[in-house]
Parts: structure tokens; C-alpha cells; sequence
């Protein structure tokens, strides 16, 4: 009788070890489960093709005291981001597809004096690096318009369906708009760029 008792303690014992073990495993693994759910880049699609078919790309700014706004009828972007090894945005905008509905701003937006679109039909963005921060991401590099290629730098926020981001470009360091409005006594020289990118 004591023998059998003592075979039932030493089982009980084993067994209450053994799902010990389990239930440290299974919360372990719970655990990293959860981890990998809520770290930043598991938010991001790593690889994405966007363009004017599912994205908008806007542009807005102030003539005459009075808000104006456009989009990009045509353009793209590739983007790899974090945590690829080598994280990478370019985006071609093609100027002669801006359009603000207005017949007197789409006139004359194409001209030698603003986008001259005649000798630079293309826009393109290349980032210089791209860094994750909480589940977005700074992204820094260069924005060439007119042949003239400044430094831009943007927080491109990771919304779950979209990324979105938002900017200022200097219409003057462009030399845009130079002969007409050098003073920006017409049109503000600060332009702002919207981006809405569908994932």
C-alpha cells in the first residue's frame, strides 16, 4: 500500500513538471508571438509598387491669397522599406500631368517659367536613407525638378492601409516661377506635397 502511494506521488510529481514545462513553453511562445505582432516592421509591407492608378500624389499653394490645389495625373514610385537590407524610395512624377482644374493654372503651369515641361517632363525622388522609427519611417534624399536637385527629407507614417507623408519644397530654389514672381509677391514660394499611398 505505501509502495503505491509513493509510484502515485512520484507520478503526480512528474506530472505536475511536465505541464509546468508546457505551460512555460506555451507562454513563452505566446510571448514572442505577440513580440513579433506588435514590432515596427512587421507593419510594413516590405516591397510595394505604387502610382496615379491606386495612390494620389497633391501638390497645394497660395496665389493671390487664395488656396490653390493640384494632383499628379501620371506618375510611380518603388519602395522598399525597413527592415530590407536596403531600403530604397524612387518616384517619377510627370510634370505635364499636373492638374489643378483650373484652365488658367493648368495653362500655365507647363510653361519655360514654371515647370518647363518641354525641357524637364520628369520629376524623380531618390531617397539617400530611410530609417525606422516607432512603426514609421524617416526618410531623407533628393528631389530633382528642372534639372536641379535639392534635399528633402519627410516622415512617411505607416497607417496600417496606406502610407501617407507630407512636405514643403521651395518653388524658388527650383527656379519656378523666377521670371514672372521672383519676390513670391503672387504665388507663395512654399508649394506642399501630399503623398497618400495605397499598400
Amino acid at each position: 500500500m505505501l509502495e503505491t502511494q509513493l509510484r502515485f506521488k512520484s507520478a503526480l510529481k512528474t506530472r505536475q513538471q511536465e505541464n509546468g514545462d508546457y505551460l512555460f513553453s506555451l507562454s513563452l511562445l505566446l510571448l514572442l508571438m505577440t513580440a513579433f505582432v506588435y514590432t515596427p516592421s512587421s507593419y510594413a509591407q516590405e516591397n510595394l509598387s505604387v502610382s496615379a492608378k491606386d495612390s494620389q500624389a497633391t501638390f497645394a499653394g497660395v496665389h493671390v491669397g487664395m488656396q490653390f490645389s493640384g494632383v499628379f495625373e501620371k506618375w510611380n514610385a518603388d519602395i522598399v522599406l525597413p527592415p530590407a537590407a536596403s531600403p530604397e524610395i524612387i518616384a517619377t512624377f510627370y510634370v505635364a500631368s499636373a492638374k489643378t482644374g483650373d484652365s488658367t493654372y493648368d495653362s500655365t503651369l507647363p510653361e519655360g517659367d514654371w515647370f518647363d515641361i518641354e525641357n524637364h517632363p520628369k520629376s524623380v525622388f531618390q531617397s539617400s536613407q530611410i530609417v525606422a522609427k516607432d512603426k514609421n519611417y524617416e526618410v531623407t534624399g533628393t528631389l530633382t525638378l528642372r534639372g536641379i536637385s535639392q534635399p528633402v527629407s519627410f516622415l512617411l507614417k505607416n497607417n496600417h492601409t496606406t502610407l501617407t507623408a507630407s512636405f514643403i519644397i521651395d518653388r524658388l530654389s527650383y527656379n519656378i516661377g523666377m521670371e514672372s514672381d521672383p519676390d513670391a509677391e503672387w504665388v507663395n514660394k512654399e508649394i506642399k506635397m501630399t503623398l497618400t499611398l495605397q499598400k
